[in-house]
Parts: structure tokens; C-alpha cells; sequence
């Protein structure tokens, strides 16, 4: 009986394939991976020494703005603000290490950017209508836009009848019929039917209500009857002949 434990056997070239192919689609990773890394820590180097690391910053400042559209609710000004005296404080003491320096000054600019969101809401807070409102309405029409059933007119509003001046949108967004033919500029009076901005009709859709918020826009609708042109004493002043 031959001995075949000397010999060198061979495995099927199929089985060869499984086992290889693995092993050198691994080590292929590892150096690819090895080779983006150097890649990386040479690009920082030279945006380091050509001072273009700047237009980094507006990325993290806007995507501090985005993580504010994200929360629920109206956040409080403090916490970011004290976040980003930290971490302003904290590039300060790390600015040695380049690595923790520009991670404190990134995240900096993420906390001014979510500053920067609650700053700007509420320095536009106005007020708005909560339910559907019929009443007669008085302002200047600061925007028209002429659309094929009629026109769309942006109207600062100067008289509500009742509804209390606390309550008072300062700008609405109503629509008149074909014919009307206003200008900006114009005062104008009439009733009309008012509602509250319409929230987005699905989930991610386009907010209407967000949108009107940030332009001061407290209500949207509708005239119901033919608008009339005034002059402003008489609405402001009714004595004024």
C-alpha cells in the first residue's frame, strides 16, 4: 500500500477561489483604508497651511441651525449659548492640539448656529389667528401678485374689527376676485374671511405655517365682498372728513 503522506495534495481550484478571494478582498480594504487616512491627514495639512479651513465653519454654523428645526417645542437660549462659551473657552485652553482645537471651534459654531435659530425666532414672533375669523379688515397693500382667478395681496393690517390689537396679525395674505386691479400702496378696507396658516399636509411636506411665521404673516384667506380704497384718515380718524 503506497504511503501518500509525503505528497503534497492539491485542493480544487474552485475551493481555492472561496478560500483566497476573502483574505485579499480584506487586505485590499485595510490598505485602501490605511491609504484614505493618509489622504485625509495630508488634506487637513494643507487646508491648514493655506488657510481654507474657514469655509468649515458656516457648514457646522448651518447645521446647528438644522439641529434647531429638530426640536420640539421653543428651546431655551441659555443652554446653547453656555455651550458655546465652553466650547470657545475649551479651544482656547486645547489650542496646542490641533485635533481638539478645530473639534471645540466645529462645535462651537454648532451651538451659534442653534443660538442663532431661537435668537431669530423669537425676534419674529408675531401674532396669529387660531380659529376662522369673518371680519372687516383696513391696511396698506405692501405686494401683489396677479394669478389667473384674480390677485393675491400681502396687507398690513391697521384695523380688525373685533379682534383685539393684542391678537392682531400684522400682516395677512388674502386673495380677491378678477377685476380689482389694486396696486401696491394702496389702502384699501372690506370683509374678509381669515383663517390660520396651514400646517405642511403631510409629515416633511411643505410647512406653509412655518414659512408665514419667519414673514410675520398672521393669517391667510379670502375677500368676501368688493374691496374698497380709502384714504387712510378716514379709518384712522374717523372725525377727519
Amino acid at each position: 500500500m503506497e504511503d501518500n503522506r509525503g505528497k503534497i495534495r492539491r485542493i480544487p481550484r474552485s475551493v481555492a477561489r472561496v478560500v483566497a478571494l476573502p483574505r485579499s478582498w480584506s487586505a485590499g480594504i485595510e490598505w485602501r483604508l490605511l491609504d484614505a487616512r493618509g489622504w485625509l491627514a495630508k488634506a487637513v495639512t494643507c487646508e491648514i497651511e493655506q488657510r481654507r479651513l474657514f469655509p468649515w465653519i458656516p457648514v457646522c454654523f448651518g447645521a446647528g441651525i438644522l439641529l434647531f428645526f429638530q426640536a420640539d417645542g421653543m428651546p431655551a437660549l441659555w443652554a446653547p449659548m453656555g455651550a458655546f462659551a465652553l466650547c470657545g473657552a475649551a479651544a482656547i485652553a486645547l489650542r496646542r492640539s490641533m485635533t481638539a482645537f478645530i473639534a471645540m471651534i466645529a462645535l462651537s459654531a454648532v451651538f451659534a448656529g442653534f443660538s442663532a435659530g431661537v435668537i431669530r425666532t423669537r425676534s419674529v414672533a408675531a401674532p396669529a389667528l387660531t380659529r376662522i375669523t369673518i371680519t372687516t379688515i383696513a391696511g396698506f397693500v405692501e405686494a401683489v401678485e396677479d394669478r389667473e382667478g384674480g390677485q393675491r395681496l400681502l396687507i398690513r393690517i391697521v384695523e380688525m374689527k373685533d379682534v383685539a390689537e393684542s391678537e392682531r396679525p400684522r400682516l395677512v395674505r388674502v386673495s380677491v376676485r378678477t377685476g380689482a386691479g389694486l396696486t401696491a400702496g394702496q389702502f384699501i378696507a372690506g370683509s374678509a374671511r381669515l383663517l390660520p396658516p396651514p400646517e405642511a399636509a403631510w409629515p416633511g411636506g411643505y410647512g406653509f405655517a412655518r414659512d408665514a411665521y419667519y414673514k410675520g404673516i398672521g393669517a391667510v384667506g379670502s375677500m368676501v365682498v368688493s374691496v374698497q380704497r380709502l384714504r387712510p384718515q378716514k379709518v384712522l380718524n374717523p372725525s377727519c372728513n
